[in-house]
C-alpha cells in the first residue's frame, strides 16, 4: 500500500512484542520514495500530524514501478509533490530534471528517476538516522504542510499540503533573508507545472493552519525549528524565527 499503510504497519511492528521485523512493499510514488524510507512510523491524533509513533526501519523495502500505473493522477502528483522536496534540499540535477521534463512515461525512465529521489532520501538518513541534524532537512514544506493538511480535516493529501508548505516556507526564508529573491516565484512555477497547487482553499480556514503549525512535532523548548531553502539543493536546518506567525504568508 502507501504511507498510511506503510505508517501503521511499521507502528504496530514497533510496538507488538517491543519491536518485530518487518517488510515494506510500497505501491504509490509518495511511499516508494518517502514514507517508506528511514524507519519513520505512526499515526496522527484529531490535533496535529504524526504526534504518535516510533522510529522502526523495515528490513526490506521493495518498490515495483509497474504498480504505479494503477494509480489516479492525484496520488501520482501527490507523490511528484515529495520527489521535487528531495530535489530541492539536496539535488539541483534532479529538481531541474523534473522543471524541465516533468514525469517521464517510459518505465525505464520511471525507475531511474525513483532511484535518484531515493538515493538522496537514503543518502541522508544513513548521516542522520535519528534526525539530530542533516535529517531535519526532510521537514521542509512539513511544518506549513502539516498545518494545512489538519485544518482541512485530512481532506486536502499530504503532497498537495507540502507542496504548499513548500512555497510558504520559501516565501518566509526569503523574508528573514536566508534565501535568495526569486527563489519562492521559481518554485511556485515547477509546482504549477507539474500541476502541485500554488494556493491554499479559500475554505481553510487560516488561523486554523496557524494553530496547527504551533503544535508540530518538530518543536523544541516550544519553539518551532523550521528547515528552510537558501538555494535549490541548498538547506538551512534548525532555524528559529520569532513571531514567525505575523511573518507566514497563507
Amino acid at each position: 500500500g502507501g504511507g498510511v499503510t506503510g505508517d501503521l504497519t511499521g507502528f504496530a511492528a514497533a510496538t507488538y512484542l517491543r519491536g518485530v521485523p518487518w517488510v515494506n512493499l510500497p505501491t504509490t510514488l509518495l511511499a516508494m520514495v518517502d514514507s517508506s524510507l528511514g524507519g519513520k512510523t505512526g499515526a496522527d491524533l484529531p490535533q496535529g500530524k504524526n504526534l504518535i509513533g516510533a522510529f522502526h526501519a523495515p528490513s526490506l523495502v521493495l518498490s515495483d514501478p509497474l504498480t504505479l500505473a494503477t494509480l489516479p493522477p492525484a496520488e501520482l502528483r501527490s507523490g511528484l509533490s515529495e520527489t521535487l522536496k528531495h530535489g530541492v534540499i539536496a539535488d539541483a540535477v534532479l529538481y531541474e530534471q523534473l522543471k524541465t521534463e516533468g514525469w517521464p512515461q517510459e518505465i525505464i525512465a520511471v525507475t531511474s528517476l525513483i532511484r535518484h529521489a531515493v538515493a538522496v532520501k537514503a543518502a541522508i538518513i544513513e548521516a542522520d538516522p535519528y534526525e539530530k541534524g542533516l535529517r531535519q532537512a526532510l521537514n521542509f514544506g512539513h511544518t506549513a504542510g502539516h498545518g494545512i493538511e489538519t485544518a482541512s480535516n485530512y481532506r486536502l493529501s499530504h503532497g498537495d499540503s507540502v507542496a504548499l508548505g513548500m512555497l510558504i516556507e520559501t516565501h518566509l526564508a526569503e523574508k528573514i533573508g536566508l534565501a535568495k529573491l526569486g527563489l519562492a516565484d521559481e518554485l511556485g512555477y515547477t509546482l504549477s507545472k507539474l500541476g502541485l497547487p500554488v494556493s491554499i482553499p479559500a475554505e481553510i480556514d487560516r488561523g486554523a493552519i496557524r494553530t496547527a503549525m504551533s503544535l508540530d512535532k518538530k518543536r523544541s523548548r516550544k519553539e518551532i525549528h523550521f528547515a528552510l531553502p537558501e538555494d535549490i539543493g541548498r538547506m538551512r536546518t534548525g532555524v528559529v524565527i520569532e513571531f514567525w506567525q505575523d511573518l507566514i504568508e497563507l
